[in-house]
Parts: structure tokens; sequence; C-alpha cells
């Protein structure tokens, strides 16, 4: 009754809005660190293949160290996520501070930004379960407002860092980095919720020894035995984050082809980051009405019809109109696939779950960096966009026999 109590208090706080403020503060972070990956990286002498190399090392690097975190996460007693989340915080500081270093050897730039793109798809999958911890918990925290408001700041990054970029220089990139992990370091300490404290870390005693045993020792295999038709939607949502990835990791040099500057492929991103809104603001009442196993396989036929806009555009108006689909693909896919694992899967694997969502954005990066940055090199971007098209077509069937209608 005490904790109630203590509880109402807190509901002044208006849990929604903070929640808004770790997602916007991470989402401005991930615009400045992945969609001006190509600007800060030729600026300072590398090729399109490079690039591609160096983001696909980090996707690999944290594909492994995914998984590993969001057990740690899901186990731990002694520190909580939102804890987790505030140290990798701090290590995002420090390597963005590194950047801001004079006369930085080439490889130093390629090793620390590789480190702020590997620690960055850590942490995300981390701060979709923060949320989503506190909506079990019966905290009323809007996840779809929330997420709607981290691609609303998204976008207005996306154009201020453009203006500035074009204004000044790339340095601004690694400055606006250090910004924004200090106020996420803030808000994610901040998100907590009297009444409710004493359940922040898992409550171990819910879940029976024999459960317990049964998950240390059964690792992956015994995961995925678990729930066996989750590998096949893995695998489609990974092919179409492969086709996602080449737009977004080469967007500058697709703008580029077209006659454009840093300044109209930060609009471009932005316009892609403000459509995302009204789809994740509207996605609590939508996911009453349809399944998010269905909004799941709408994102995938979404993502290829993004990737086919954005090909058989012939200027900088076909690529501002092709963005307008981000609606129904990223947009729709973000929330459909956190609320799709926390619908499905048991209490414990949870975390786990959204790590595995978001290990695919990170294999399909590698995939679509690798393979993005050498046919732009090699045989051109219109060929680039072509081979995105046929990969997120093939992705997207995958994804409609992978998912569990029930859920």
């Amino acid at each position: 009754m005490n904790d109630k109590k203590n509880y109402k208090h807190q509901e002044y706080f208006m849990p929604t809005t903070r929640y808004a403020i770790v997602q916007g503060n991470f989402w401005m972070s991930f615009c400045i660190i992945f969609s001006y990956a190509s600007v800060y990286l030729l600026s300072k002498g590398f090729k399109s293949s490079q690039i591609g190399m160096i983001i696909a090392a980090a996707g690999l690097i944290s594909a492994v160290l995914q998984p590993i975190v969001a057990d740690i996460a899901d186990r731990a007693k002694l520190i909580s996520l939102r804890q987790i989340i505030a140290s990798f915080s701090v290590v995002m500081m420090i390597l963005a501070g590194v950047l801001l270093v004079p006369k930085l050897h080439m490889i130093v730039i390629a090793f620390v930004y590789a480190g702020l793109v590997a620690v960055l798809q850590i942490i995300t999958p981390l701060v979709n379960a923060a949320g989503m911890e506190w909506i079990n918990k019966g905290v009323p925290v809007n996840f779809g407002v929330a997420r709607g408001t981290g691609s609303l700041l998204f976008a207005a990054i996306s154009y201020i860092a453009g203006v500035a970029v074009s204004k000044f220089s790339t340095d601004v990139i690694p400055v606006l980095v250090v910004l924004f992990y200090i106020l996420l370091f803030v808000a994610i300490l901040t998100f907590h919720f009297y009444g409710v404290e004493v359940n922040e870390n898992k409550s171990f005693e819910q879940i029976s020894a024999v459960e317990v045993q049964e998950d240390s020792t059964s690792g992956i295999i015994r995961f995925f035995r678990r729930y066996q038709k989750f590998g096949v939607l893995l695998i489609g949502i990974t092919i179409c984050f492969a086709s996602h990835n080449i737009l977004n990791n080469f967007m500058f040099q697709i703008v580029a082809n077209q006659g454009g500057s840093s300044a109209q492929m930060g609009t471009a991103m932005a316009i892609a980051a403000a459509i995302e809104l009204p789809t994740m603001v509207l996605f609590s009442y939508v996911i009453l009405k349809i399944k998010s196993s269905s909004l799941l396989v709408v994102s995938g036929i979404f993502f290829t019809i993004k990737s086919l806009l954005t090909f058989l555009a012939g200027s900088m108006i076909g690529i501002y109109a092709a963005q307008f689909s981000q609606a129904l693909g990223f947009a729709l896919f973000v929330p459909a696939s956190v609320y799709y694992v926390n619908h499905l899967m048991s209490e414990k694997d949870k975390v786990k779950g959204q790590a595995y969502m978001t290990v695919t954005n990170t294999v399909g990066s590698i995939a679509g960096s690798l393979l993005g940055g050498i046919l732009i090199d090699y045989a051109g971007v219109s060929n680039m966009l072509l081979a995105s098209t046929i990969i997120a077509f093939i992705g997207a069937i995958i994804i409609f026999f992978g998912v569990e209608k029930r859920t």
C-alpha cells in the first residue's frame, strides 16, 4: 500500500516525458554517429569501401557483445539496466573526445570511430528494454510516443548537423556526440520511479531455481529451440536491414550522385525521421487493433518500397519523396519488433530477445556497409541501389514466413 502511495506521487513526473528524453538524446547521438559517418570519414581521407569496412568491423564486434551484455542485464542483481547504459555513455564521451585531438592518424580515427559505432549498437536494445521494463511493472510509459520523440529529434539534428557541417567543419560531429551522451547519462540515471524501485533489478525470487538453471546451461541453442521460428524471422529482418543500412550509411554518396550537398543529405534524413513520428505516436492505438506480427510483415514490404523508390529517383525531389515510405518501414518496425518480443517471450528472455532483434540491425549493417561501399567504388551508386532493392524484397518474403501469426 505504501509503495503504491509513493508511486502515485511519482506520476506527476510524467513517465513518458522522462523516457522520451532518454530516447531523444540516444537517437540524436545515433543520427550523428551513423548518418554522418560517411560525411565525417570522407573528410578525413577515407574511401567509401574503407568506410564500409570500418562500420562492418564495428558491427561484427557489437554482434558478438550484444547478447553477452543483454544476458548480463537479464541476470544482474548488483547493477541495474540504467547503470549499465550510464556506464556505456561515459565510454562514448571518452571515444568522441579522442576524435577532437588534432592531427590524429587515420588508423586511430578508424579504430575510435569503429568503437563509437560498436558501443552505440550495444546500447540500442538496452534503451528499448529500459522502457519495456517499466511498462511491464505498470508504469504508464507510452513507448510509441517516447520513441516518436526520438525520431523527431533525430530529424531536427539531421537538418541542424547538415547545416553546421556545411558552415563549419566535420569536427562538430564528435562535439555533438559528447554533448548528447552527457545528457543521456543524466537522463538515464534519473529515469526511476519510487514505489517500484524495489523491483528495478530483476526479481529472481519470482523465477524458480529450475528456470534459472535451465537458462544458465541452455545458451543460444536452447533459446532458439524455445522460440523456433524466431531464428527465421531474424534472418529476414537482417536481410531487410542490409538494404536499410545501405541507404542510410551511404546517403551522402546517394545525394552527391544527384548533385546534392551535406545540407541536402541532412534534409533527406530529417524527412525520413520526421515522418516516423505519426507512426510511433499512434502505435499504442494501432497495436490494439493489429497484431505485431502483421505489422512486422508490412514493415518488410515498405523497406523494399523505400529502396525501390530511391533507385528510381532521378533528382533530389525523388530522393525526398522516397523518404516518406519510412513511415511504414523502419518507423513501423521499431515499436512492432519491441512489442513482438515482449509478447512472445518469457520474462527471463525479454532483454535477450530485444538484443537479438538489434543484432539483426547490426549484422545487416555489416553486410550493407561492406556491400554498399564496394559497389559504390566499383559499380556506382545506381547498381548499389538496385542490389539494395533486390535484397529488401528477399528479406520481406522471409519475414512473412518467420513471424508467429498468433503474436
